[in-house]
């Protein structure tokens, strides 16, 4: 889900007290496309019985902060070896020790974080809603280096090759030095003057980064110096108003095999080739945000209804389309195991089948929403709610 940011809001709005929150989101300048008056009429789903073909397991199950405050950030979890790491909107980042979710370190950044932590070779590395990016060690939580960039970061940052690529709100795109902190270079693209809330997370590709901006743009940039090595306008704008003509690419491009996958709202699913940028496929039917997960054969995207598609990786022709989760506010979807999982506003994860979209196991971990999609660890799930519970599971009777 994603927050429409409003540049320009009229001086008319005054007066209008008894719009309640939705006039509070108008004069801060947001306003929510898909959780607004839009439920009165099209309410999420409930819940219907199923009967399991799974069995879930919870190995453990842990309170470690804050979680998001209930705002709408891009805290994620990152794991190496036998370690996990997360952390909170109030700022604190914590270590833990993936067998039994005993914290090994935790330190408060007192910094308001909105984005990560991501993992460079030796530290953890978090955005925050003041512009700035903060790296501390892996191995005890000692600040290494705090950046400066241009504006929130709303975005994980990426990480490799001892460089963090770091794509703040406003556009700007960032090279920052993994030792230092040091700016290495750094891009920029117009601000758009209506754009949704939010940014894409970049990803990197061996020596290039990826990354989708506002207006429906794509780039590859060289990860050494930033040299654009192609830029191209990948989604189209459609509709009469200016909001169904809103195409950013808010979602982290996903690569296999030399194609790009994204979604870029009301441009639709797109996969673009890696070498040139040419558009291979467009389907303008799906209005989405979240990240895609790719299967071999697969492109799977939860869309702005909570809907969840299967389309055809080399065509983008739908296989199925799930509906029983409608606007559930569901995750991005993760690919575990056999299943397609995504995760709810309940607290919910549920398991799908990935050949045609049915529930096959379901399981309530926290009475919070989940807006973090679940990682995968070698055979276990890990799930992260807005009330800062982090739990990890496995599926036991395949």
């Amino acid at each position: 889900m994603r927050l429409l940011t409003l540049l320009v809001i009229s001086i008319a709005l005054a007066g209008c007290q008894s719009l309640g929150a939705s006039f509070s989101n108008a004069i801060s300048g947001t306003v929510d496309l898909v959780t607004g008056g839009g439920e009165v009429a099209d309410p999420p789903r409930e819940l219907k019985s199923i009967d399991p073909e799974i069995e879930i397991e919870v190995l453990w199950d842990e309170d470690i902060g804050a979680g998001d405050d209930g705002h709408w950030l891009a805290l994620t979890l990152a794991n190496a070896g036998d370690k996990l790491f997360a952390a909170d909107q109030d700022g604190l980042i914590t270590a833990i020790r993936f067998e039994d979710g005993e914290t090994i370190w935790e330190v408060e950044t007192e910094q308001p974080i909105s984005s990560g932590p991501s993992l460079g070779l030796e530290s953890v590395i978090v955005g925050t809603s003041e512009a700035e990016v903060i790296a501390v060690r892996q191995e005890d939580g000692e600040t290494l280096w705090t950046a400066k960039v241009s504006s929130e970061v709303l975005a994980p940052p990426e990480v490799s090759q001892g460089i963090v690529v770091v794509h703040s709100n406003d556009g700007a795109l960032f090279a920052l030095d993994e030792a230092n902190g040091k700016v290495l270079w750094s891009y920029e693209q117009r601000a758009s003057p209506l754009s949704l809330r939010g940014s894409g997370a970049p990803t990197i590709e061996s020596d290039v980064v990826v990354v989708g901006f506002a207006k429906g743009k794509l780039a590859v940039l060289r990860l050494s110096d930033g040299k654009i090595l192609w830029e191209r306008q990948v989604a189209l704008t459609r509709g009469v108003s200016e909001v169904d003509r809103l195409v950013d690419i808010d979602s982290k491009p996903v690569i296999d095999d030399n194609i790009i996958f994204v979604t870029a709202y009301h441009g639709g699913v797109v996969a673009v080739s890696l070498v040139d940028g040419e558009v291979i496929w467009r389907n303008d039917r799906i209005v989405a945000s979240s990240n895609p997960a790719i299967s071999w054969r697969y492109v799977f995207i939860t869309d702005e209804n909570s809907d969840v598609w299967s389309l055809d990786k080399n065509t983008g022709r739908p296989y199925w389309k799930q509906t029983d989760l409608h606007r559930r506010k569901l995750t991005s979807p993760v690919i575990y195991k056999d299943y397609l999982v995504v995760g709810d506003y309940k607290g919910y994860l549920h398991f799908l089948s990935r050949e045609d979209g049915h529930q096959m196991g379901r399981i309530r971990i926290s009475r919070s929403p989940i807006r973090t999609a679940p990682v995968v660890h070698e055979d276990y799930l890990i799930s992260y709610a807005s009330d800062g519970d982090l739990a990890v599971l496995t599926v036991t009777n395949e």
